[in-house]
């Protein structure tokens, strides 16, 4: 009687971790992410600019990044599940920057690498669109993210 228990004891203690291990790694716990890009468009033009946010409809983490220039975007570790997308170009737009100078105070000199924001180049970049989609409680716009890499283009008409 005495063996037996040892080795139910033995043989469990394993195989309850070996199944906690998968049950972890397939995702269960509600941590499943993916990577999606794709391009942004409005009104079928590409817009140069701007910034693409997931926000999760089921509480779990925004995902934020750029729009190149050439209206792509990439976003890594998007939790899975339905989201609402937001776009937003206003950032770029010329007349909402402030006009000051961007440098070191006096006497002081500037980080190695540091490049101050080119206004001019991102009022070229800049393209107005609705501000319905750039408001997560309006934007008409939403995606289910499943697991993996997957490729999504955003119209916003």
């Amino acid at each position: 009687m005495a063996k037996r228990l040892i080795f139910r004891a033995l043989l469990g203690g394993p195989l309850v971790l070996l199944a906690a291990a998968a049950l972890t790694s397939t995702g269960c716990g509600g941590s499943a992410t993916a990577t999606v890009s794709g391009k942004v468009s409005s009104n079928g033009v590409p817009l140069k600019g701007g910034n693409v946010s997931f926000v999760s409809t089921e509480g779990k983490r925004t995902v934020s990044g750029p729009i190149n220039e050439d209206g792509t975007y990439k976003l890594e570790k998007v939790p899975v599940g339905k989201v609402k997308v937001v776009v937003e170009t206003e950032s770029l737009n010329p007349a909402t920057k402030p006009k000051v100078h961007y440098g070191a105070p006096k006497d002081q000199i500037m980080p190695g690498g540091y490049q101050p924001p080119n206004f001019e180049e991102m009022a070229k970049r800049y393209r107005k669109i609705p501000d319905v989609y750039a408001r997560e409680e309006i934007t008409p716009l939403e995606y289910t993210v499943t697991s993996g890499s997957q490729e999504y283009d955003i119209k916003a008409p």
